[in-house]
C-alpha cells in the first residue's frame, strides 16, 4: 500500500528588536525569517509579499529535502498504462 505524506507549515509574526533585512535568512534547516519595519508591519501587501519571499526558500529547501529521500527509497512499481 502506497504511504501518504504530511506537508506542515508553521508561521508566526512576532515584534522584534533586530534589524530589517531586505532578504530572507536562513536560521535553521528549511527555517527562514525576514525582518520589517514597524511601517511594512503594518501593511497587508508588504506583509504578504515578506511572508511570500520568506517561505519560498523554506518551500524549496523542503521540496528538495523530500525528493532527495525519495530518490534514495526503493522504486515504487506501477502499473503499466493501458492502451
Amino acid at each position: 500500500m502506497a504511504k501518504n505524506y504530511k506537508i506542515k507549515v508553521h508561521v508566526e509574526i512576532v515584534e522584534s528588536e533586530e534589524e530589517t533585512q531586505g532578504e530572507p535568512l536562513e536560521t535553521g534547516p528549511g527555517q527562514f525569517e525576514l525582518v520589517l519595519d514597524e511601517n511594512q508591519a503594518l501593511s497587508i501587501d508588504d506583509c504578504e509579499q515578506a511572508l511570500l519571499r520568506a517561505n519560498y526558500p523554506a518551500v524549496r529547501a523542503a521540496l528538495a529535502q523530500h525528493l532527495t529521500a525519495m530518490s534514495k527509497k526503493k522504486p515504487v512499481s506501477r502499473p503499466e498504462p493501458q492502451e
